[in-house]
């Protein structure tokens, strides 16, 4: 995990854009403070109210965020897939966690402490380009959502969640598009804001028309015009 662990590092600190321009004295200060580690299915890596102290890059696997209500209901549930950072939300004012992170697959990730990663993001105008330009992105992504999953029609809604599941998850395989991560239906349910039933009832639609399959968890989209946004 060692020798792992240090390339995952190096893969970072080289190719992520955050880091594109550092000088010597700042890669030295990245490299002696980040951390790599392995998550195993189900672990937490913080819950809602902790303490903001570190900005994680996922590796390999994928995340799953959520934040409870008082009444324990999920009132947000979201996914972080690989290559991506996070939680860049209330960047340097938050000092604590606004959602919690559970792994869905045993993961591996790379962490910083917040201060650093603010300090580094700050250095410079290109920078700030480059934070501002992953805000707009998750803003937009939670506007499609509202756009499409806020339908009076479930069974729409839960089409529309497996449409953002495909566009931001999925992999192209020859002629399909699979997501290469087990997705539960208790998520999809969640995500659609509708119940296990009617998503069940939907999948097994989908599946006799031969829009889908879904076994073991896997989703695969076959007929994938069906499923692109605003059809």
């Amino acid at each position: 995990m060692e020798k792992n662990a240090k390339t995952s590092k190096l893969s970072i600190i080289n190719e992520h854009p955050y880091f594109s321009n550092l000088d010597v004295e700042n890669r030295e200060l990245l490299e002696e403070n980040m951390y790599c580690r392995s998550y195993k299915k189900g672990q937490v890596l913080f819950d809602t109210g902790d303490k903001r102290d570190r900005i994680f890059f996922l590796n390999k696997g994928l995340i799953r965020i959520e934040r409870l209500d008082d009444t324990a209901s999920y009132n947000f549930l979201e996914f972080i897939s690989e290559k991506q950072s996070f939680p860049l939300l209330d960047m340097f004012e938050s000092e604590k966690y606004y959602f919690s992170a559970v792994a869905i697959t045993d993961i591996e990730v790379c962490y910083i402490s917040s201060g650093i990663f603010e300090r580094i993001v700050q250095l410079d105008l290109e920078q700030l380009k480059i934070f501002n330009t992953d805000l707009n992105r998750l803003v937009k992504k939670q506007m499609r959502r509202i756009q499409y999953c806020i339908t009076s029609k479930a069974k729409q809604r839960v089409k529309n969640t497996l449409s953002i599941l495909m566009e931001d998850l999925g992999e192209r395989e020859d002629d399909k598009i699979v997501i290469p991560h087990p997705i539960l239906i208790n998520d999809i349910s969640k995500y659609s804001g509708t119940t296990r039933e009617t998503v069940g009832q939907t999948i097994k639609e989908l599946i006799k028309n031969k829009k889908i399959t879904y076994k073991y968890k896997e989703l695969v989209f076959i007929d994938i015009d069906y499923f692109k946004l605003g059809k």
